[in-house]
């Protein structure tokens, strides 16, 4: 049996550490595999508690305190590094803490990994929503197309794709050797999960999503509305300080649309050791152009754009609808 290691980076969320570690080691227990899967928790110097339960109530875990500096690729890194140095992991999985996994799913992981076809393979799983369960909201895409609906695996359980987004990835050792690990100090959140699958698909390794890794979260309107282009978020607020919050996004590590993110991911930049200061620069004059540009476009036009958004998201009706009362003002968080 091949070593399988799931690394789960976390920080503050104590309660979904607690449900994906129970969820997790109900599995593996009720299968008889407890000793063929590791588990690796990266604590980002949590202060609520999480650390605590982790000690106290699961014991197996392999638990990695740090100083609040990783940020999730910091964490993914120190967390693989471990299960291939420690631990002798054959396979690395990315396990976001926020999901409820399908009943199948440890089954279906060992399955894969045991199988020789994935050896030099990165597979990525797909996340549904909870209330909306024909919407994929996290999986991977393929020439600049989500893979959003379930109908996508009508004909096979698995598709090739470009991109992977890192709450459910299967990462074989065989890449690790190959590649290195994430570029947390380029990317040290959004957008390395990105950056380390176009550098194993450039390395001439194959990757995949396959339904057969399923979980489900709670993704809410505000989720949805935050991963929508920036120049779209810009359109849809009608508060000037959530503009300024957005404007300030550009330049925010965190953000998931920041200039770094977007210039280091860019084809002419991907391989630079190096990337000049005038490209940031440049980049965050577009977007800002963008957003007075927006501004005089014609509604028609604008919304148009937004509706080929929505086709291609495959959200309900309800979250559009909810989405598009934002103009208006009368859109809540709580929806």
């Amino acid at each position: 049996m091949p070593g399988i290691v799931i690394v789960i980076p976390v920080r503050n969320r104590k309660k979904y550490t607690q449900n994906i570690l129970t969820q997790i080691y109900n599995q593996t227990s009720r299968l008889g595999k407890s000793s063929d899967f590791s588990v690796v928790v990266v604590d980002d110097d949590s202060t609520d508690g999480t650390k605590e339960i982790v000690k106290n109530s699961f014991s197996a875990v392999h638990l990695i305190e740090a100083d609040g500096s990783l940020w999730w690729a910091g964490a993914i890194v120190k967390g693989m590094r471990y299960a291939i140095t420690n631990l002798d992991a054959d396979y690395v999985v990315w396990l976001n803490d926020d999901l409820y996994i399908t009943e199948n799913f440890i089954a279906n992981l060992s399955t894969i990994c045991k199988s020789t076809s994935y050896k030099e393979t990165i597979v990525g799983g797909i996340v549904l929503d909870t209330t909306h369960r024909d919407w994929i909201v996290y999986s991977g895409s393929k020439a600049r197309k989500p893979i959003s609906h379930v109908n996508c695996f009508f004909s096979s359980d698995e598709l090739e794709a470009d991109v992977l987004c890192g709450n459910i990835v299967v990462v074989p050792k065989i890449i690790v050797n190959k590649i290195g690990f994430p570029d947390a100090e380029k990317l040290p959140h959004h957008g390395s999960d990105y950056e380390y699958v176009m550098r194993a698909k450039k390395a001439g390794f194959k990757v995949i999503v396959s339904r057969l890794l399923q979980a489900e979260t709670d993704y809410t309107i505000a989720d949805f509305i935050r991963y929508m282009p920036y120049w779209m978020q810009w359109y849809l607020q009608p508060n000037l300080f959530k503009k300024l919050e957005i404007i300030k996004g550009l330049t925010s590590r965190k953000a998931n649309q920041n200039i770094w993110l977007i210039v280091s991911l860019h084809s002419s930049n991907r391989d630079l050791d190096s990337i000049p200061n005038w490209k940031y620069l440049l980049c965050y004059l577009n977007k800002i152009i963008r957003f007075i540009v927006v501004n005089f476009l014609p509604k028609d036009y604008v919304e148009s754009r937004l509706n080929d958004y929505f086709k291609e998201q495959n959200p309900p009706q309800e979250v559009i609808e909810a989405v598009m009362r934002q103009r208006k003002g009368s859109y809540s968080s709580e929806d």
